[in-house]
């Protein structure tokens, strides 16, 4: 009886560590690219459905292309901000008329950026959750660097898009 449970167990134990999530497949059967360029933001008062108030639409220029709109969910100080003035920003982008190598759709991503507002120096991450036409199931990372200062500002990315 005791064999019995052994072998069951080490069945069962190879099955579980066999299967992978949908999202662990996908990752691992996608192409991944490079990509790279620059961009012009504005800031935007109207309409912006941010509970924060701050809503902007970016230009983006390079090998990935379209129209970034930008969405801030919060603002948050670290008990470091009266010592370096940095402020921590997460928001919701969608790149709109998005165009990468042939490929046309949206670009949804979830960002998490390092603020510094006396001076406008910014770094975003972003991370790709997904997108609609061609770029359905996309995932990956963006990362911006950049300044924006007053109501614009103009920044550099680099990042992996990540295709099934």
């Amino acid at each position: 009886m005791l064999r019995c449970s052994i072998r069951l167990f080490t069945v069962v134990l190879l099955l579980l560590t066999s299967f992978r999530t949908a999202r662990e497949v996908a990752a691992a059967s996608a192409t991944c690219k490079h990509v790279q360029g620059s961009l012009q933001e504005t800031l935007v008062t109207s309409p912006c459905a941010s509970l924060v108030g701050l809503c902007t639409v970016a230009q983006l220029i390079g090998n990935l292309r379209g129209e970034a709109h930008f969405t801030a969910s919060s603002f948050i100080p670290s008990a470091d901000t009266p010592i370096t003035g940095t402020v921590f920003a997460t928001g919701d982008n969608l790149i709109v008329n998005a165009q990468f190598e042939g490929r046309r759709g949206t670009v949804a991503t979830k960002s998490a950026a390092a603020f510094r507002p006396g001076s406008g120096d910014l770094v975003d991450l972003q991370t790709i959750i997904g997108g609609t036409g061609d770029f359905a199931g996309a995932t990956g990372t963006i990362h911006t660097s950049g300044n924006f200062i007053g109501t614009s500002g103009e920044s550099t990315f680099e990042g992996t898009v990540c295709l099934p």
